[in-house]
């Protein structure tokens, strides 16, 4: 394992600067909308406070207070220490890294920028900076290795089409663990592909360091125990049994540095390491919607996973992805200085020579170290969907759960953008009419981000607007699983409408501190002295009710007679996200 690496296990980007620039304007777009309830009343809004963030950013407090208290990161400016005195402790039920992120980006933004009449020691629009430089740094990670691939406009247009997916995009506007996963297992996949990928075995160098953005994977969620699987047969299948000491440092590299950067681990690690792998298993039941029908999450068809992939990303990105899947942009001069196999049509090999440079002798192994590299990123894109879809295990949160697929596929689906632009330079003698079509594309797949603002989380493509269409109402699929219609806007027509000391029952609720959590984390709903309350249909239930279209957990609320539906809703793309109600049962 310590023979020279080959030009393929080693990338060398350069001129990533417009990628670079890409993930910096991403990162911008994103801090500017992130207040959920007035915290920033000079930013644009953001989406509602969603039923998960606090409890990340509460840990992520919790964390990065205790490491001050104990000596440690005392260079971070930081509110009080009133979060390490907390009764309450540490919640073990997620590793730390993602938390302890949160939490430093919380306190940073906190001492940079003070949010407005805080209540407490926390505020969700803080921490959700962290899940903005996650995302940002995620392009850039895509973004840098595609350009090294495949070339300069192939990784611009990589880190483009990973913004351009609503979903991902929308992950970034929260406080939670999603979008920081998404950048450590992305980082320990394409690390392997990038620095595994020669003719023979990895180095000791390479594996140690894959394996050390492996751990880090495994100490940020656990959804990063996905990814050996598919790593392993790869390399079982590349190098036989040549590939079994490389795996099992990569292994126990990961291990250590999952065990050594968990405190919690450390006093009893076997039963502990169990507990925290049975919570993925042994947890309350999660009502899912899918197609028209409310299951259990242990019973949820086996292609909900497929389906929603299919259907929360731009049909136009999904074509281009295919596209990218079987074919390879042609050599530019702009990319010139890139890897020549990188850029050769895989599937058609009588096309090679027409395609590669005069003088240009590209090796076969270069060329099958191309396609082995493909087959990871699709094997590691496709087996979380493939577990998600076996019987018995349990899927709910749409997306959330095999989130880390996407970041792979835009690699793909960038690759498909410059092929598809080449292919009409080919076919269109016109070229500013060719110019005009691709960029006609460009503007349908980006236009989401622009109508679902900020409620990228509720986005389905055309595909599922076709279904629901033909089915005659919105409900096929769930609405707004996050309750991210819950806006700042919304909010202040609710205070407009509602008497000052009011209470405003909010419905559904999901756990006992979610109610209370609108108010202490809403400066204008507290201005104007109002409660969020958990509804119940009682005679003295609150006069009004804030509800967003959580189809798994809420029933018709119109129902009573005496209750009147006002004209204040968050409207996106046609479907009614969340409203409030007036009047008595």
């Amino acid at each position: 394992m310590n023979q020279a690496v080959s030009s393929t296990d080693s990338p060398r980007p350069k001129g990533v600067w417009p990628v670079a620039i890409v993930a910096l304007l991403s990162w911008f777009s994103i801090v500017c909308c992130l207040d959920p309830a007035g915290s920033y009343p000079g930013m644009p809004e953001g989406p509602g406070l969603t039923v998960d963030e606090i409890f990340n950013v509460e840990q992520g407090v919790y964390l990065v207070e205790q490491a001050k208290a104990l000596g440690w990161l005392n260079l971070i400016p930081g509110s009080s220490q009133e979060a390490y005195r907390k009764k309450n402790g540490y919640n073990p039920d997620h590793p730390p890294l993602g938390r302890w992120w949160l939490g430093v980006h919380h306190h940073l933004t906190w001492w940079l920028a003070p949010p407005l009449d805080p209540e407490g020691y926390c505020v969700t629009a803080c921490a959700r900076t962290g899940s903005a430089t996650a995302f940002a740094l995620t392009v850039l990670l895509i973004g840098g290795l595609a350009n090294s691939w495949s070339g300069r406009s192939t990784g611009l247009l990589t880190a483009i089409s990973l913004v351009l997916m609503p979903r991902v995009y929308g992950h970034a506007h929260l406080a939670s663990l999603e979008t920081i996963t998404n950048l450590t297992c992305t980082a320990a996949v394409l690390s392997v592909a990038a620095w595994w990928n020669g003719p023979l075995p990895p180095t000791r160098r390479a594996i140690i360091f894959t394996g050390i953005l492996m751990g880090l994977a495994l100490l940020t969620k656990v959804q990063a125990i996905l990814i050996p699987i598919p790593v392993i047969a790869w390399a079982l299948w590349r190098w036989r049994a040549k590939a079994i000491l490389p795996l099992m440092i990569w292994g126990l590299t990961a291990y250590l540095v999952f065990f050594a950067s968990w405190p919690y681990l450390w006093f009893d690690p076997i039963e502990k390491t169990a507990e925290y792998l049975g919570r993925t298993t042994n947890r309350s039941t999660t009502q899912v919607w899918y197609w028209g029908q409310k299951y259990a999450d242990k019973n949820v068809p086996w292609h909900y996973p497929f389906v929603m992939v299919a259907l929360t990303v731009p049909v136009v990105l999904h074509g281009l992805g295919i596209i990218g899947l079987l074919y390879r942009p042609i050599p530019t001069a702009s990319d010139s200085d890139k890897s020549q196999a990188d850029q050769i049509p895989l599937n058609d090999p009588t096309m090679t020579n027409r395609q590669t440079p005069p003088g240009t002798q590209v090796p076969p192994t270069v060329i099958g170290a191309v396609k082995c590299r493909d087959l990871l990123l699709l094997a590691c894109m496709l087996f979380p969907l493939i577990v998600f879809s076996l019987p018995g295990v349990a899927v709910y949160d749409g997306e959330r759960l095999f989130l880390t697929c996407f970041p792979l596929w835009a690699i793909l689906v960038g690759r498909g953008w410059v092929a598809c632009r080449q292919w009409l330079s080919h076919r269109i003698r016109s070229q500013p009419t060719a110019i005009a079509v691709w960029s006609a594309l460009l503007l349908l797949a980006a236009s989401p981000l622009v109508t679902m603002s900020p409620c990228h989380l509720c986005y389905y493509n055309g595909l599922a607007k076709l279904i629901m269409i033909a089915d005659g109402n919105d409900k096929r699929f769930e609405v707004d699983y996050w309750g991210v219609g819950i806006t700042r806007s919304l909010l202040q027509q609710l205070v407009k409408e509602v008497p000052v000391g009011s209470s405003v029952a909010v419905r559904p609720t999901l756990h006992q501190f979610q109610a209370a959590d609108y108010r202490r984390q809403a400066p204008l709903l507290r201005a104007h002295g109002i409660k969020t309350v958990e509804y119940h249909p009682t005679p003295d239930a609150p006069d009004f009710i804030l509800i967003y279209r959580r189809l798994a957990d809420l029933s018709e609320p119109w129902n009573s007679p005496n209750r009147v539906k006002t004209d204040r809703t968050t409207l996106r793309e046609g479907r009614v996200l969340a409203f409030f109600l007036r009047g008595k049962e």
